[in-house]
């Protein structure tokens, strides 16, 4: 009799089921990037473009506020994939990129360091205006300048508007914890 219950029990192990095998762990879908960090929209409405371009084909609008997965960053357009699981370019004037580095400088717009000071000469009868515009380099450094027009008639006057701008110093624009090169246009009415 031992032997018949234990070649029933054998039997009864033998049709049992396997346990089941461990689920696999979840992976990302096959060719899904990766985010490198996350933006935050600034612009009450911003458009999202299918290209890096300002003409590009609009293909959503997010709100100011919303975040964004960023697969990649650019000077001028960052690509980025929205809730949805849409890819498209935000331009970088329009967003704020979080948690980049600790201790980098948030992103900001250019300011005067030391403002242009007007020239002014004596017995001057032209009057107009004249428009440079200026070469900042990331250092703040005014480092070439081009008249761009002059409504004054006197040739002397663009060379002395030239010569203001070039005395300024700016603290330049800073994009995602790099300060950015960048062109000022000064305009001088005499």
């Amino acid at each position: 009799m031992k032997r018949i219950f234990f070649v029933a029990l054998l039997l009864a192990a033998c049709a049992a089921p396997p346990p089941p095998a461990p689920a696999p762990a979840p992976q990302e879908a096959p060719g899904a990037e990766r985010a490198i960090g996350t933006v935050r929209v600034t612009a009450t409405t911003l458009n999202v473009r299918r290209e890096a371009s300002a003409s590009s084909e609009v293909v959503a609008q997010v709100r100011k506020g919303e975040r964004l997965a960023l697969l990649s960053a650019g000077d001028q357009w960052h690509r980025v994939r929205l809730g949805n699981g849409a890819i498209g370019f935000v331009s970088v004037d329009l967003v704020i990129r979080e948690g980049a580095r600790r201790g980098c400088a948030a992103d900001a717009d250019y300011q005067f360091v030391k403002a242009p000071t007007p020239t002014f000469r004596e017995g001057g009868v032209a009057h107009g205006i004249v428009v440079v515009d200026a070469n900042v380099d990331t250092k703040g450094n005014v480092t070439s300048t081009k008249v761009i027009s002059n409504t004054t008639g006197d040739d002397a006057l663009p060379a002395i508007a030239e010569r203001e701008i070039k005395s300024a110093k700016f603290s330049p624009p800073i994009r995602n914890c790099v300060a950015k090169a960048f062109i000022f246009t000064y305009k001088r009415s005499f």
